[in-house]
């Protein structure tokens, strides 16, 4: 981890992934690019750093999203256990997180490029004891991160997605589908409204056949994609 503001040395660089999604010219991204490969890089490296979420997006849409207020995790971060609940049911995604307003997109190249990079989603819906779907409490938060990797660095439409559940490898599967139909989203919303640099849309849950989605307490989750990287968390226990 480097404190890239620092490795710039410019008083006008970002100091937050926020900041820098709004102010994302090709001159900024190629700042930092540049920076990191000067041999100095290494000497401002942040010692013991822990990851946090990578970016707190203006907001998080997605197709089967409700209304309301989400606490973010990050990499690392625990999952409560919710009250009352019988299980819950894991839903990997991958966000596109926008790096510039859109409105009215009209051609998938536009949406595109519309787009400043991708990141992953572990978000939890609660069952009760007989598999009813509950409404998700407030304390119950959605995980993201563990990194952005700009869209000129991954074809989300090649990747691959792997979900473990304490070690064991529960599914494995490629993007190209649920990556396409992510970015119609983003499209079909821009032709109702206006959209802004820092908003993220995440794909609809990825269902892979094999894929068992219930989650009990104290279960360790991860979510790996080539190029993003592990997005791991762990279930608290009850009690």
């Amino acid at each position: 981890m480097v404190d890239l503001p620092d490795l710039v040395g410019h008083p006008a660089f970002p100091t937050s992934m926020e900041a820098l999604v709004s102010s994302n010219g090709g001159t900024v991204l190629d700042a930092a690019r540049a920076a990191l490969e000067r041999d100095e890089a290494a000497a401002l490296v942040v010692k013991g750093a822990r990851l946090l979420p990578p970016i707190l997006p203006t907001s998080l849409r997605s197709r089967d999203s409700a209304e309301g207020v989400r606490r973010v995790a990050g990499p690392g971060d625990e999952v409560p256990w919710p009250t009352g609940a019988g299980w819950l049911e894991y839903e990997p995604r991958i966000a596109a997180i926008l790096r510039r307003g859109v409105r009215g997109a009209g051609s998938s190249r536009e949406i595109e490029e519309a787009v400043f990079g991708y990141t992953l989603v572990s978000d939890f819906a609660v069952r009760d004891g007989s598999g009813d779907p509950t409404p998700r409490p407030d304390g119950l938060p959605v995980a993201i991160g563990p990194c952005v990797l700009t869209a000129d660095e991954i074809d989300p439409q090649t990747v691959f997605v792997t979900v473990r559940v304490d070690g064991d490898e529960w599914a494995k599967g490629n993007l190209n589908g649920t990556a396409r139909d992510l970015l119609d989203e983003v499209g079909a919303a821009s032709r109702l409204e206006a959209l802004e640099a820092g908003e993220a849309f995440a794909a609809s849950p990825l269902s892979f056949p094999q894929l068992d989605h219930r989650i009990w307490p104290g279960a360790e989750i991860e979510l790996e994609a080539e190029g993003i990287g592990v997005l791991r968390n762990r279930i608290a226990r009850q009690g």
